[in-house]
């Protein structure tokens, strides 16, 4: 229960502890909303690639010619010549709609390259590791 206030520098005095008070809560919201922000940042990127994934972005005609004669080829002919037609229709479709958001920024189709090859083959320092198991150096021979 608040007490009463009787004078002008009571009130002054309550006035002051409201806005210390008011000044504690909007620094805590502002704490709690960049928190929030952390939180939800995994999903929204997990929601921005399924969006790229499902949805085409509008080009240039000869970069959209491009992604298709490449994906088509590669992926159509090459890499999945021997699976079922639903395969076959499918992930080039995927493939061909998230390529067409990565045209317009061709360092970062190079980056993801970067990144998946040195994630998939090298270490974090940059050397290549062994395969689980096996062993390395003179001994071995």
């Amino acid at each position: 229960m608040t007490k009463q206030i009787t004078n002008y520098k009571e009130l002054l005095e309550e006035k002051a502890r409201l806005q210390a008070l008011l000044d504690v809560q909007k620094q805590q919201i502002k704490e709690d909303w960049v928190g929030i922000k952390e939180d939800i940042r995994p999903s929204l990127m997990i929601v921005s690639t399924v969006k790229k994934i499902f949805s085409r972005k509008a080009g240039g005609a000869a970069a959209t010619l491009g992604i298709n004669l490449l994906v088509d080829g590669l992926f159509k002919k090459v890499l999945l010549a021997r699976t079922g037609w639903l395969t076959r229709w499918v992930i080039p479709f995927l493939v061909k709609n998230y390529a067409s958001h990565l045209v317009d920024e061709p360092e970062k189709i190079f980056e993801k390259v970067k990144n998946f090859i040195s994630k998939g083959i090298f270490s974090k320092n940059g050397k290549a590791e062994p395969a689980a198991g096996q062993e390395t150096g003179i001994d071995t021979v």
